[in-house]
């Protein structure tokens, strides 16, 4: 009896892609054999020696003893090879129901026969679908991984446990080796593209909310697409080739796009040459006194820099100005979106990202980067000798900003800035560290979401970026330089007039932005009920030896958070402001989830308690920025505060079940 369909009932809502890949794939080759309730496979080394994937004597106690010491109140677990179904099975059976189960079997013959030959309905029936199986080549593997990580299931794994069976160090061994690394990359790079706190969240709100006025008066980024396809950009990033590259850069200039990180700004200037573009991603102070102030800026330099930027740097720039609203950003996206859509791109965390992102955007062919080391020199120097990192004789700097730039470089134990060693532009390794290891992961998984772009790495030194052809800058300018491109002036000649209908546009944002600072405000609301519930139980556990109805109020407000938990998550917008909050609350409460003693309901109490407070703070933070910043667009754009302003009102009840505590 095949066991195939019956278990694909429970699979079908994450497992669509294998599921349907299956169906056309033969299991008559592969050998199992049957140990009690489980099964073992038959398998062949790299070498063609036969093995067992698991022991044929006991292998539910050998099961035990590959499990032993895992964390079973985790909400993440990763298994490499299957092994066997006594491996699978004890997992789901201890594991909680709201906990994730990822699967990696390169070999799909081996997943199905697995399917067809275990009834997985006494785990899997009446339950959340929490299991997923992977295949495929490494690439594949990387980006269907990167979808599950960055989606909101990548909560579940900032703790996990990840398990390699006995078959996979015997069976394409390098291959395990290197899906291990690919998911500690994509676990860092969702760590990474968290954000640090709400306070830097809410610097960025703050900003996008000042820079509000030279959005709707600046063109749109959308009428920027194509409008230099086929033509050569040149990605210029400040790394030490940089130096030895700008001889070359001045010849490129009129015949490429030159689009220059704002840490190369001042490089370029020195060397006289004016950028076409200057990329701005930075939120804080920084980015415009060290990056723009006292800069004579180039009057046919355009500036690129995302909305979250310094208002002062828009401010002070020329007229050829396009804020840009980051795709990949909530908050970002949301105020484009209540806008109109005035175009946004998916970029990652440094400036290159965004450069890149943007010349894909544009059109362009080939891109080119120059300066992107991402690596130590030779020498060991980190950028370009006339970079404010090295050079800072011409700059009023402060003694603070210095020591900042001396302490983001320097290899110590916290993690952005430990040494790690990197495939090398000319083969071997290289010195870089942890901050520049995650850029060069963003840079290839970018590269890899956009494979009909050629994408040159003219660096000629630093680190390998996977996806990028290596040329000489030398022959990249024989090669695709030859021919005038149209300037800055002349593209924003060619636009289409700004729009006069910025009240209408506004108006229409904040009607949408109340709607859903009225479901923070419920989520708010709900949080304060649970709140004081736990408050009052906390106390009572305090000050009595039997508390009544124990059960069922502990029972109560638990699954108040569980569901509070659900409806933040539900809604993007309110889920950007959380993100970290939340991430925190699941990393502490993973290994304590269930309630075993009083001791640990108090520890968990303690822990929502905190949790609940800070959304409640938070709601409160998030809505004061949005007044403020409102008020003040309003006001800069000569509108009456009256019409447009911030009114956030509770969109829905408590639960019944809640009011009944």
């Amino acid at each position: 009896m095949s066991y195939f369909h019956s278990n694909a009932s429970f699979l079908s809502q994450y497992n669509q892609w294998i599921l349907g890949c299956m169906e056309s794939v033969a299991t008559d080759h592969i050998e199992t054999v049957q140990v009690g309730e489980d099964i073992v496979f038959k398998l062949a080394d790299e070498q063609g020696n036969e093995f067992f994937s698991a022991s044929i004597y006991d292998t539910v106690y050998e099961a035990e003893q590959f499990l032993d010491g895992v964390n079973f109140d985790n909400t993440g677990y990763i298994l490499m090879g299957i092994g066997s179904s006594a491996i699978v099975k004890s997992i789901l059976k201890n594991k909680t129901e709201a906990s994730w189960f990822f699967i990696i079997e390169k070999d799909m013959s081996l997943i199905k026969k697995f399917l067809e030959e275990v009834d997985l309905a006494p785990y899997l029936q009446d339950k959340m679908e929490r299991v997923v199986f992977f295949t495929g080549d490494l690439e594949e593997l990387s980006v269907v991984l990167s979808t599950y990580v960055n989606s909101l299931v990548g909560y579940y794994f900032l703790k996990t446990d990840l398990l390699r069976t006995f078959a996979t160090y015997r069976r394409d061994k390098q291959y395990y080796e290197s899906v291990v690394e690919i998911i500690i990359n994509q676990i860092r790079f969702y760590m990474t593209s968290m954000g640090n706190s709400l306070q830097d969240t809410l610097m960025g709100m703050t900003n996008e909310l000042k820079n509000l006025p030279v959005i709707l008066k600046s063109h749109r980024l959308k009428e920027l697409r194509g409008r230099y396809a086929g033509k050569p950009i040149i990605c210029v990033a400040s790394g030490p080739s940089l130096d030895k590259q700008l001889p070359l850069l001045k010849q490129a200039k009129g015949k490429a796009l030159i689009v220059s990180a704002e840490s190369a700004f001042r490089v370029l200037l020195k060397n006289g040459i004016a950028p076409d573009i200057v990329g701005i991603l930075e939120r804080g102070p920084n980015s415009y006194e060290l990056s723009v102030q006292g800069v004579n800026i180039p009057e046919d330099t355009a500036l690129m820099g995302l909305t979250v930027m310094d208002s002062r740097i828009p401010k002070e720039w020329n007229e050829y100005v396009i804020p840009i609203f980051k795709e990949n950003v909530t908050h970002s996206r949301f105020l484009n979106e209540a806008l109109g859509d005035f175009g946004s791109i998916s970029t990652g965390s440094s400036v290159a990202h965004l450069n890149y992102s943007l010349s894909e955007y544009m059109g362009g062919s080939p891109i080119v980067f120059i300066g992107q080391d991402l690596a130590y020199s030779e020498e060991g120097t980190t950028h370009s000798k006339d970079s404010f990192y090295i050079d800072q004789s011409d700059m009023n700097m402060t003694e603070d900003q210095r020591k900042q730039l001396q302490d983001s470089l320097q290899d110590d134990e916290s993690f952005f800035n430990k040494p790690v060693m990197v495939d090398g532009y000319y083969g071997g390794k290289v010195k870089s560290r942890e901050l520049w290891h995650q850029f060069l992961y963003w840079m290839e998984q970018l590269i890899i979401g956009h494979p009909g772009s050629l994408v040159i790495n003219a660096t000629e030194g630093g680190a390998d970026i996977k996806g990028t052809v290596k040329m000489p800058f030398r022959k990249v300018l024989e090669t695709y330089c030859k021919e005038p491109i149209p300037s800055i002036p002349e593209t924003f000649a060619s636009l289409p007039p700004v729009p006069n209908d910025m009240k209408e546009i506004l108006a229409t944002m904040v009607e949408r932005i109340n709607d859903v600072l009225g479901e923070m405000e419920s989520i708010s609301t709900f949080a304060q009920e649970i709140l004081s519930n736990a408050e009052r139980l906390q106390e009572d556990l305090k000050n009595k030896d039997a508390v009544d109805f124990l059960e069922l109020r502990s029972s109560r407000i638990l699954r108040s958070v569980e569901q509070l938990v659900k409806r933040i998550l539900e809604n993007p917008f309110i889920t950007f402001f959380y993100r970290p909050l939340l991430s925190n609350y699941h990393v502490k409460m993973n290994p304590i989830s269930r309630v075993s003693s009083v001791e640990r309901l108090q520890e968990i109490l303690t822990h929502q308690s905190y949790l609940l407070d800070r959304i409640v703070e938070g709601k409160k933070e998030v809505i004061k920025v949005y007044e403020e910043g409102i008020a003040n667009a309003v006001q800069e754009l000569g509108l009456d505060p009256e019409e447009i302003k911030i009114m956030a009102e509770v969109k829905w009840d408590l639960p019944e079940w809640i009011e009944e505590t």
